[in-house]
């Protein structure tokens, strides 16, 4: 089988996924074209350089930066008796707001300013999601159920990454992000585990997106992803992104290669590897109508599940757009679809 060397294939097509380069040459998009058709998209598993020896090209795509988070909620007596209970489910739970995918041009900032909640239990903040020094912030917390924090976004987003103690059955635990100002939004956390939610775009293509995994099992493999893609020609193009563990820390980096086989099939493979650039596995799947899902291969075969939600940007020149969703492996991949 022929493999395909990413460093060679994505010369161009990443830059312009970062909006670096304008001009794609065709014959890139020919080669997207023939690995498709290939097994696993001709992808190799190979070691590789760290970020795939293209730092300054994940910089450039805007992949928000993230940072630990100490919460003085963590050591809270109430919060920590939670925790301890076996009737209650430890959940992490993603939640990014802001322009997706960011804006190459000038555009309105939006004050995200309000307190995220949950019906009952307990939050924690583990890591914040871009949250810029000059205009955000988390305020000092008031109580276990809810976090509040100042965020002002223009052409990129912020987010946080939360502990969630449920001491109910999940469809029965609501989480809401309630703004200063604005309609609030409600979402039930079995919802969150079973696929990211996202809200529709506004005017200036902002949205608020959330996606929740289990934590009931400490030596299960599995996170988040997020990232953007870009389109080559229609229906044909690339992404990149980051991979992120269950406390939304970064752990390593994809890029790959989506687009519709000649029998009509919608697919879609990257190549996984960590931050040192060792290879950790492929992500293969279908994709359609905004969501993906598919298996994560490594070199012995199955190992898990991978799925989530794709968004198109505005209407513009650039043809793209952002992804978030989950990975796991398959001892706790039970709540991620095999198809979307």
């Amino acid at each position: 089988m022929r493999t395909l060397r990413l460093p060679a294939l994505f010369a161009c097509s990443l830059v312009a996924v970062a909006g670096a380069c304008t001009d794609t040459p065709e014959d890139e998009a020919d080669q997207i074209v023939s690995s498709l058709e290939l097994e696993n998209g001709g992808l190799d598993t190979e070691d590789e350089a760290p970020s795939f020896d293209s730092p300054e090209v994940f910089a450039s795509a805007a992949i928000e930066a993230d940072a630990v988070y100490a919460d003085a909620m963590d050591r809270d007596s109430e919060v920590v008796a939670l925790r301890a209970r076996g009737d209650v489910q430890r959940l992490r739970v993603a939640a990014v707001w802001g322009r997706m995918p960011p804006s190459r041009e000038e555009v309105t900032r939006r004050d995200w300013s309000g307190r995220i909640e949950v019906s009952r239990g307990a939050i924690v903040i583990r890591r914040r999601i871009g949250f810029e020094e000059a205009t955000d912030r988390v305020l000092d917390r008031t109580g276990r159920t809810a976090v509040n924090f100042r965020s002002v976004t223009g052409p990129f987003a912020d987010g946080l990454v939360l502990e969630v103690l449920a001491d109910a059955d999940l469809g029965a635990v609501t989480l809401s992000y309630i703004p200063d100002s604005g309609e609030r939004l409600d979402l039930v956390l079995s919802d969150l585990v079973g696929g990211p939610v996202s809200t529709e775009r506004d005017a200036d293509g902002n949205r608020i997106v959330v996606t929740a995994l289990r934590r009931d099992r400490d030596d299960c493999d599995h996170g988040f992803m997020r990232g953007r893609w870009h389109a080559l020609r229609a229906g044909l193009g690339a992404f990149m992104g980051v991979v992120s563990d269950a406390d939304g820390a970064t752990i390593g980096h994809l890029r790959g290669i989506y687009g519709t086989r000649r029998n009509g099939e919608q697919v879609f493979f990257s190549k996984y590897i960590d931050r040192d650039g060792r290879f950790r596995g492929i992500f293969a799947g279908h994709y359609r109508d905004g969501a993906f899902a598919g298996r994560w291969i490594i070199s012995t075969g199955d190992h898990g599940r991978a799925g989530g939600h794709y968004r198109e940007s505005l209407p513009g020149p650039e043809v793209g757009g952002a992804f978030v969703g989950r990975w796991a492996e398959t001892s706790c991949a039970a709540d991620l679809p095999e198809r979307p």
